[in-house]
């Protein structure tokens, strides 16, 4: 199984619930399944069932109220012996939100495994934290209906994209190559053998940000290939922006569904410009090869400009989602040029007149984020028996 989801505590609130619902449909953007939460009363029935899930699963979330969140978050850290600590993103947060707060109870709440990435709330109360060990996700959350949104949207998709070991995803053309970087430079179609122009990217950013303009991307499995080279090459945190704007591509081609993501980024958003780069799509030639393509597309209110891009020989799912950004960027060039999103690749007409841009009202507009890099670590369970052992080796 991919995704398990665990909740301990003695009633399912409305609260609760809609908690819940929040979390599984963040999930369902990313691995495109609905998964739902398992509820449980019973600490040791509970722990039965999360060792079952250590020993199969890629993916665990364990969340519990507010209420009784603090005792359950050392109950699942002493149950896989993890060393905790308070961190500072967490305390600095609490203290500047809450300065009435005494020390040892913001060092209570800003508490968590040596390991763990922070997941943090707005004001760092009930924070959450993630923890990757090997090829697998150990995440714990607040079931908080006034925090849960923010910790979606600010580090959950970040954290879960950045971690999961795509092979996962066995539908998802980029199965087996997230983890494996030689897939990345085996074969490159650009001539000085990089992935892309980062000198490029560096002055598009760098005309855009200088007019003033602003971008934002719909909320797209592949958008973690910008922020990953806004972490490590470009700084585009002034300029590229994630809104929570998203759609099921439903009967939509292909071309047409990257024109509506683009044109719904824009509609729910404050920005000057809407764009998209689609997930990759894959389809078998005559031979029975997967031929992969996608599209990329940015959307004024009055145009569209949109390119189908299809992997040459050898290169690779990655590759092409390179690929992908950088004609994204040669877009918003020639854009912040004319201040018209021409359309040079399609028709506008394939855009429906009647599509409508609709954002789920929780989610809020996401700045790209530097991500903190994942310190090496590793869990391991004296409750939870060999099944631990096996699978996150020894501290």
């Amino acid at each position: 199984m991919v995704l398990s989801l665990f909740a301990l505590g003695a009633e399912i609130t409305p609260a609760v619930k809609e908690s819940q619902v929040a979390i599984e449909n963040a999930f369902k953007q990313i691995l495109d399944e609905q998964y739902t939460f398992r509820n449980f009363t019973n600490e040791n029935v509970f722990m039965t069932e999360l060792s079952t899930a250590v020993a199969t699963d890629s993916i665990i979330v364990a969340c519990a109220e507010p209420t009784y969140y603090k005792a359950f978050k050392n109950f699942v850290c002493n149950a896989f012996q993890l060393k905790c600590k308070p961190t500072k993103t967490i305390s600095g947060l609490i203290e500047f939100v809450h300065p009435e707060l005494s020390d040892d109870f913001i060092a209570e709440q800003s508490s968590i495994p040596t390991s763990a990435v922070p997941l943090p709330t707005q004001d760092g109360l009930y924070s959450g934290f993630g923890i990757k060990a090997k090829k697998q996700l150990l995440i714990v959350l607040p079931l908080d209906d006034k925090r849960i949104d923010y910790v979606i949207n600010n580090s959950l998709f970040t954290f879960v994209r950045e971690n999961m070991d795509m092979s996962v995803l066995t539908a998802d053309p980029l199965s087996g190559m997230a983890e494996n970087d030689s897939s990345l430079s085996k074969k490159s179609t650009r001539k000085d053998g990089q992935l892309y122009d980062a000198l490029f990217i560096k002055a598009c950013a760098k005309k855009l940000k200088s007019k003033g303009l602003t971008v934002a991307l719909a909320n797209t499995k592949t958008v973690d290939f910008i922020s990953n080279i806004s972490t490590s090459a470009v700084d585009l945190s002034k300029v590229v922006y994630v809104s929570a704007y998203t759609i099921e591509k439903g009967e939509m081609s292909a071309r047409e569904y990257a024109i509506n993501l683009a044109k719904g980024a824009l509609a729910t958003s404050a920005n000057n410009v809407g764009g998209a780069i689609t997930k990759v799509f894959a389809m078998p030639d005559e031979n029975g090869v997967q031929q992969y393509f996608m599209y990329a597309c940015i959307a004024d209110t009055e145009s569209a400009n949109v390119a189908k891009l299809t992997a040459e020989p050898g290169e690779t799912p990655p590759q092409l989602i390179y690929r992908a950004v950088e004609e994204l960027f040669r877009m918003l060039n020639a854009w912040a040029d004319t201040g018209y999103a021409m359309p040079q690749y399609a028709d506008v007409a394939v855009v429906r007149p009647t599509a409508t841009a609709k954002a789920d009202p929780r989610l809020g507009k996401m700045k790209i984020l530097v991500g903190a890099l994942i310190g090496a670590g590793s869990v391991i369970s004296l409750i939870l028996s060999f099944v631990v052992n096996n699978i996150y080796g020894v501290m």
